[in-house]
């Protein structure tokens, strides 16, 4: 008779150890991040608006304002800057995650509103928030300067003023709200993408932010803008060396916008949310 082989026996060792790995993992606590809060009188979002001058009327439909993590969009964050100028050649760059806000910091919404003109022709929003506490920007160093600002990227279904940038694999139009400037020569943080940039001093500079509306119209148009908190560290010409100038982004931004529907239906509604939905979830892709 053929003698039985023996088997050896199963370790459990590996299947423990990973087990035990895991439970460390789950007790260590997750980064937390900044939250978005809502001031008194202020709904996020705001109710629809219905025109008053249109025939068939168009209405308003406002995105939830949010959070957003910059980790997300920064290969987009940088495709767009240089679609814009703001590239190597002309001595840009871009620093993504180079600073990390506060975790129990917050971004307090204190006007949220759909907006329309006089006319009831168009519509546009208002976003007021404030970010707590103060941010504190990257070290600086010697013969460089170091300014804070917004970054305000917009994404319109429509070029504005005849103004954007169409981005591969990406919907719509791109640009930096900096009054469609494009890029140039590194040479102070007035010429750069910046939402104060080719502004009165100190227009909406951190911690504040105030965006008033501009009107549009037309069903199927949308306006999507993420901003985010930056440094600009520019270094002048030395030694026969061209200006630099890098863009330190903060981690952390808010997101909102609106679209442009005819007026809601319970079948236009639900094909609304899809729509949103869809533009959300490409806007997060890698471009």
């Amino acid at each position: 008779m053929k003698p039985q082989q023996l088997r050896r026996p199963t370790s459990i060792f590996p299947t423990a150890l990973i087990s035990f790995a895991l439970v460390l993992l789950a007790m260590v606590p997750a980064r937390a991040v900044p939250t978005l809060t809502v001031a008194n009188g202020v709904t996020n979002p705001p109710p629809n608006l219905t025109s008053t001058g249109l025939n068939p009327s168009q209405t308003e439909v406002a995105l939830t304002a949010s959070v957003v993590s910059e980790a997300n969009m920064n290969n987009l964050i940088q495709t767009v800057l240089t679609a814009q100028g703001f590239a190597g050649s002309n001595g840009w760059s871009l620093a993504n995650n180079a600073v990390s806000l506060d975790p129990n910091a917050t971004f307090n919404l204190t006007i949220y509103s759909n907006y329309m003109n006089t006319a009831g022709t168009a519509f546009g929003q208002a976003v007021n928030f404030t970010n707590s506490p103060n941010l504190t920007g990257p070290p600086t160093a010697a013969g460089s300067t170091n300014t804070i600002h917004w970054l305000q990227l917009l994404n319109e279904s429509t070029k504005v003023n005849n103004y954007g940038f169409a981005i591969n694999g990406q919907p719509g139009f791109w640009k930096y709200d900096n009054g469609n400037a494009s890029g140039g020569p590194a040479s102070g943080p007035g010429t750069g993408p910046y939402y104060d940039s080719n502004a009165p001093q100190g227009f909406s500079t951190p911690p504040g932010f105030f965006d008033s509306p501009h009107f549009y119209s037309g069903v199927g148009f949308y306006f999507y803008a993420d901003v985010f908190p930056v440094w600009d560290v520019y270094t002048p010409a030395s030694g026969g060396n061209p200006a630099t100038e890098t863009i330190d982004i903060g981690d952390y931004g808010v997101q909102w916008g609106f679209l442009i529907v005819p007026e809601p239906s319970s079948i236009s509604m639900i094909f609304l949310g899809l729509f949103a939905v869809g533009i959300v979830l490409r806007r997060g892709r890698k471009a």
